[in-house]
């Protein structure tokens, strides 16, 4: 198969992490959340007042000493609409004077504005620390019903202050002319270099299409493959197989007994081509540590929600927190001939409309 296609799948986050050396962090501050990768990149959240993901905010901000500030807001505004931004005090500056139109984001749910430019975010960070939230007034074109749009929300600013402070702590810029919040004397040289990521060699891709028919031997063995805490999954079944570089196949068996309403749960295996029964169950592990997150070790083998590109020997996976996929947990793995490696981990614990793409990133590899 050359193409990416998802599988039918289900089930909880469930992952194996293991003792490593580096470790990354999310924490909350009031109505907002912070992460840092591990690479010291880091990015902030503000949500709407009243949970309901019409409007957010992003704060971004990379590891390196002389790294530039990037600030989004996002909006759910009808097509046509435009949109006012301005804090509670509208005296205090750092918002654009006029009213936006916005760029779509990539999923098409929010419309975005970007704030990059040093003197405005100096000035944006700056009223943080007097105002309690940025009101967003939409505006539609005369005799338009608003629809499902509300004509008016905010965004909290409980906690901003601490979540920038936050990162400027994690990204060791306490006291340097390089932090948002806790600025001092030191110059943008007292700020460490970033880690240097670790590099994942992907596999050159194998010949030949997905192999449409699995051995019937193979198949049988579904409800062992699928097996969880010593009963046999009745209801298993082989969905996919797959051309694996160096002569080897990738196998999906679909778990029900692992799978949810909106989460399918699959049990993967690698095998040598016209050798099934050499067939082992593949582990996937995050090469990290993720401070004060639970994960259930017991289920190193499930994936959830996957879907494979043949063509960059990529994995991609996706636990939902609800039905609509705006929180839960991203992954992309690369194979590297022997092993699924970690190459990018996204992490949204709050459910508020905020769509994948723009979750925090917990961990980051170079794909080689």
């Amino acid at each position: 198969m050359n193409t990416t296609r998802p599988l039918p799948v289900a089930a909880a986050l469930s992952v194996c992490l293991t003792v490593a050396a580096n470790s990354v962090e999310f924490k909350d501050f009031r109505d907002w959340h912070a992460a840092c990768d591990n690479l010291r990149n880091c990015s902030a959240y503000g949500f709407d007042a009243d949970g309901s993901g019409v409007a957010y905010l992003r704060v971004e901000r990379d590891g390196a000493a002389a790294a530039p500030v990037r600030i989004t807001i996002a909006v759910d505004a009808e097509d046509g609409a435009t949109f006012a931004l301005r804090f509670d005090d509208p005296a205090l500056p750092g918002l654009p004077a006029t009213a936006q139109t916005g760029e779509l984001n990539d999923s098409g749910t929010h419309r975005r504005i970007v704030i990059d430019d040093p003197v405005a975010v100096d000035a944006f960070v700056a009223a943080l620390r007097k105002a309690q939230k940025i009101v967003v007034t939409r505006n539609y074109p005369p005799g338009r019903a608003p629809g499902e749009d509300r004509a008016a929300s905010a965004i909290s600013l409980s906690g901003a202050v601490a979540a920038l402070l936050w990162i400027d702590e994690q990204q060791k810029r306490l006291n340097t002319v390089t932090a948002l919040v806790r600025l001092g004397e030191k110059l943008a040289s007292a700020v460490p270099l970033q880690p240097k990521a670790s590099q994942v060699h992907a596999a050159k891709p194998g010949p030949g299409a997905t192999a449409n028919k699995p051995p019937a031997a193979l198949a049988a063995r579904a409800p062992e493959f699928c097996e969880e805490s010593g009963e046999k999954d009745e209801e298993a079944k082989i969905e996919e197989s797959y051309t694996l570089g160096g002569g080897q196949m990738l196998y999906a068996f679909l778990c029900p007994g692992l799978s949810g309403a909106y989460n399918f749960g699959y049990r993967l295996l690698a095998a040598p081509a016209g050798n099934a029964a050499a067939a082992r169950l593949l582990a996937f592990r995050w090469p990290i540590k993720i401070a004060g997150l639970e994960i259930d070790v017991s289920r190193q083998s499930t994936v959830i929600n996957p879907a494979f590109d043949s063509r960059t020997m990529t994995l991609s996976t996706f636990s939902k927190g609800r039905g609509i996929g705006d929180c839960g947990t991203a992954e992309d793995w690369v194979w590297d001939g022997a092993a699924f490696r970690l190459v990018l981990l996204r992490m949204m614990p709050h459910c508020k409309g905020i769509p994948p793409d723009e979750w925090p990133v917990l961990y980051r590899a170079e794909r080689r």
